[in-house]
């Protein structure tokens, strides 16, 4: 991976630069420039977990735009091949400059988390190693829900092994046990507001897994008001990396366009949870007409990481039907349809997934559901024709390839 040779403290110190309120945390000669000799892990714990949380923040803006684009719950509104090859779901390994920054700042994420674990572990037991447990833990989880494989650096100079799925659930939910322990110990609503994410994930991990028993205990405490937003700033020198990355590509490049189906829903009365504006032109691709979503409507919009009501998603999906009844029907009734009854387990999942999909809309959670529940996820499109036909046909994937760049370079990439 790109960051393989590159100092843990050094790329903290990037990312810590654009991190709003950090001028508190450390003070420097140069307020445009952070040395990274003059830091010290442990006495700047609390800045080095809190660039790790950005370096999160910032690629969960892409996974979702990323995993929107692939699973059909938006369209790609772009003319670059490269985006359009998600909407298509043929990525290549080579050549798709969009994966590489995609799978760079995802490793960025993960790398720098668990450069502040190595740094702390051993040393200190606070709410700062307790974070970057949690965002290492999420951060490998959008890994192991949207890449084929992945890799995590054992240091910041040495990569890591080739790994599976399963395997890199495994260390997710190993480091989000870590994470739930140590918050749960603490006090504080921080400590609580981790404690919480961390159950939401393990549960999200097991049941990636298939280990639904496990998946249900580990959100069974949950409470049901529990959100835990990714939070976004509306600074105009630097909104690449702190702004919503969502509202980016729905207002200055304008290429994510709601599609058909999504704008259904909203016609059909479904307004709290799909929003749309036709924006009365075209996308900027020329060709589709662009249908703004309105979900997140700013570039300081925040975006739910984790809630209680994935937890009960989570807890649904892993039960019984009549546990998958109660949920869809309360959901139903809470946006303002009749009830859903069916005896047939399949239709009754493809419901779930349908009221899934409308309640975490743009929240990166489609990928995962289509490795995990295949056609009962709707809205996907089936290989064939692409609504942009003059750019080929759509491909049968159901997760992205890790770049060629990194099985190229990585030395421990093993065939």
């Amino acid at each position: 991976m790109r960051n393989t040779r590159r100092s843990f403290i050094a790329v903290l110190a990037a990312a810590s630069v654009g991190l709003a309120g950090c001028d508190d945390f450390l003070e420097v000669t140069d307020t445009g420039n952070l040395e990274t000799d003059a830091i010290d892990p442990l006495a700047d714990a609390r800045t080095l977990a809190y660039s790790a949380q950005q370096n999160f923040f910032d690629a969960y803006g892409d996974a979702i735009v990323y995993d929107a684009w692939f699973t059909n719950a938006a369209r790609v509104g772009d003319t670059f091949p490269t985006r359009n090859e998600f909407g298509r779901r043929e990525v290549q390994d080579a050549g798709n400059g969009d994966l590489n920054g995609y799978w760079n700042n995802l490793q960025r994420a993960v790398a720098s988390a668990e450069g502040v674990i190595r740094a702390l572990e051993g040393n200190v037991s606070d709410i700062n190693l307790a974070r970057a447990y949690v965002i290492s833990g999420f951060s490998i989880i959008l890994m192991a829900e949207q890449f084929c494989e992945g890799t995590i650096a054992v240091s910041e100079t040495e990569p890591g092994p080739r790994l599976t799925t399963q395997q890199l659930l495994q260390r997710a939910i190993e480091r989000l046990t870590a994470g739930e322990q140590l918050a749960a110990s603490l006090s504080g609503a921080e400590a609580g507001t981790l404690t919480n994410a961390a159950r939401v994930g393990i549960g999200r991990a097991q049941l990636q897994l298939g280990q639904k028993q496990l998946a249900a205990e580990a959100v069974a405490d949950v409470p049901d008001d529990f959100v835990w937003n990714a939070i976004y700033i509306d600074d105009p020198s630097n909104r690449g990396r702190l702004g919503n990355n969502v509202w980016s590509f729905s207002e200055s490049r304008i290429s994510l366009v709601v599609g058909p189906e999504f704008r259904a829903m909203a016609d059909a009365g479904d307004t709290l949870r799909i929003r749309y504006t036709d924006m009365g032109r075209n996308a900027q691709d020329g060709e589709l007409r662009f249908y703004r979503q309105e979900k997140f409507p700013a570039w300081n919009s925040p975006i739910p990481i984790a809630s209680g009501l994935e937890a009960r998603y989570i807890e649904a999906e892993a039960g019984t039907m009549a546990d998958q009844l109660a949920l869809i029907n309360e959901r139903r009734e809470a946006n303002g349809f009749g009830n859903f009854s069916s005896a047939d387990p399949a239709a009754v999942l493809a419901e779930l997934m349908e009221q899934r999909t409308r309640d975490f809309w743009l929240e990166g959670k489609r990928t995962g559901d289509l490795r995990r529940n295949g056609s009962a996820v709707p809205y996907v499109l089936p290989p064939g024709e692409y609504y942009k036909p003059a750019l080929g046909p759509v491909g049968n994937q159901t997760c992205l390839p890790v770049p060629i760049t990194e099985k190229n370079n990585n030395k421990n990439w093993a065939d």
